[in-house]
């Protein structure tokens, strides 16, 4: 570790409760700026570091990479409402035609291993303009592609391009919040990523009721036109150099012309792409990862890339109906986003009467409980349903996705918590687990419904969630609050 980033990191874990660390002058400057100068990080006193900038203009950032992330996984799923009539027009099964979405899921996961240690070196608002610019001409060759073979090809490279956005988000909440802050910070850039798998299905089946499937391509390269005009006039670099001052150019429109690297210390080579990896010995980190990624691809991804070969094969729903069916998941996504709000209040509270960061799971408990009802729920009244469709299965999903939004914000928080000064790899490693296990997922789903049933698929789903991720979490938890962290 270099001398700066040795800098980088007491700088994090500095704990202001000593009047005696900041001069009277910082602790009047922190007050007239936050109200408060107890905070976790110190800010420095300078109206440039992100973290004292107001609180509108820090939500318009975290809004624009929230979007960013939202937009991979709204393309992702935005196809799955035409996966009939790609059918059609290849001649291919719709097993087949679904690895244009499940290709894009395993890209999202891993490619930003190479976009984030270039941003933290160079800066992130230079580098998601250029990931939005590429991912905005593929969608348009998307337009243009007759054969599978070439729709695949740009469906990936789409993917490629819009990757950095579910996984920087942790990186920018991490440089413009308190530690305070984080659990609802995080839970918005959470529930836009996985809100863009449902809003992706629902507002793209009525575009393909309507329209043609490249007409899908075109709002997506719409889309895209429209976050590069909102990154160029309204984004500000969030990466700061504490150290060596000059580093930082502060007019916003002169950053996009100045090429040099904003930390030159941190370096970009295969030692520093491949670090999210080290995250696998550490236990802490993995356990909150791992039950995340057990829970989204049964949650989510065997909730919603399935629904197609579950309910237009069982009530021969059309593109329109089949996107109508997501409003389950997004109701009980934006009511669970009160789990974030929760998580900081709680961990608020938890600080004032002397208890760790693992003090922040117990929110997640409701959200294991109710995520795993509501599955088991949605599998028992499909079977029932027959061939006749009713809401009850969708009240099923609205609880699951509920309980998925609530135990997200504290998992990815309380991991940053453990690690404060790998935030970024931390965020990348929780992508990567997430995405890798909502790739593999859509393998063996249509085994099990074959051969189980909806009710003993879904059945067992549940079991799994409740031995891989709710028990381990909970071990965890006791564990670390004997210990007092």
């Amino acid at each position: 570790m270099t001398d700066f980033e040795k800098a980088q990191d007491l700088k994090i874990d500095i704990v202001s409760e000593d009047d005696e660390s900041i001069s009277e002058e910082h602790k009047q400057y922190l007050i007239s700026k936050h109200g408060r100068y107890d905070l976790i990080p110190l800010p420095s006193m300078n109206d440039d570091d992100p973290l004292n900038w107001s609180p509108w203009f820090k939500h318009l950032q975290l809004g624009m990479v929230a979007t960013h992330g939202f937009f991979g996984t709204f393309f992702a799923s935005g196809l799955v409402p035409s996966f009939g009539k790609l059918s059609e027009k290849f001649e291919l099964p719709t097993s087949q035609i679904s690895y244009l979405t499940s290709a894009q899921i395993v890209i999202l996961g891993f490619f930003p291993l190479v976009w984030v240690p270039l941003m933290n070196k160079y800066g992130k608002r230079k580098l998601l303009i250029l990931s939005v610019v590429g991912s905005m001409c593929f969608n348009l060759g998307c337009v243009f592609s007759n054969t599978y073979g070439t729709l695949m090809a740009m469906r990936c490279l789409v993917a490629f391009f819009i990757s950095p956005g579910l996984a920087v988000g942790g990186s920018i909440v991490h440089e413009t919040t308190f530690s305070h802050q984080r659990g609802s910070r995080s839970g918005v850039w959470a529930l836009m990523v996985n809100l863009g798998t449902m809003a992706g299905a629902l507002f793209m089946g009525f575009v393909a009721q309507y329209q043609d499937v490249k007409y899908v391509f075109v709002v997506f390269t719409v889309m895209n036109f429209f976050q590069i005009f909102f990154y160029v006039f309204l984004g500000k670099e969030t990466l700061y150099n504490y150290q060596d001052l000059s580093r930082n150019e502060n007019n916003r429109f002169k950053q996009l012309t100045s090429f040099s690297a904003i930390v030159p210390e941190r370096s970009f080579n295969f030692p520093t792409v491949a670090a999210p990896f080290k995250l696998f010995g550490n236990w802490r980190v993995f356990i909150a990862a791992l039950a995340y990624g057990i829970c989204f691809m049964h949650d989510n991804i065997a909730t919603n890339v399935e629904i197609p070969q579950v309910m237009y094969i069982k009530f021969q729903l059309g593109p329109q109906a089949l996107g109508l069916q997501f409003l389950s998941f997004i109701v009980g996504s934006l009511i669970g986003e009160v789990g974030g709000w929760l998580s900081d209040k709680w961990v608020q509270w938890g600080r004032k009467n002397n208890r760790g960061n693992s003090f922040r799971i117990w929110i997640t408990y409701p959200g294991f409980i109710t995520s795993i009802i509501g599955i088991v729920e949605f599998g028992v009244q499909i079977d029932r349903a027959e061939h006749k469709w009713n809401i009850t299965p969708l009240i099923g999903l609205a609880i699951s996705a509920f309980g998925f939004q609530i135990l997200t914000s504290p998992l990815i928080a309380y991991s940053m918590d453990t690690t404060p000064t790998r935030a970024s790899e931390v965020a990348l490693f929780m992508t990567m687990m997430r995405q890798t296990l909502g790739f593999i997922g859509p393998f063996y789903y249509p085994l099990m419904f074959e051969n189980m049933g909806f009710t003993r698929a879904y059945g067992l789903m549940a079991g799994l969630m409740a031995a891989l991720a709710f028990i381990p979490v909970l071990f965890m938890h006791l564990y670390e609050a004997r210990k007092g962290r």
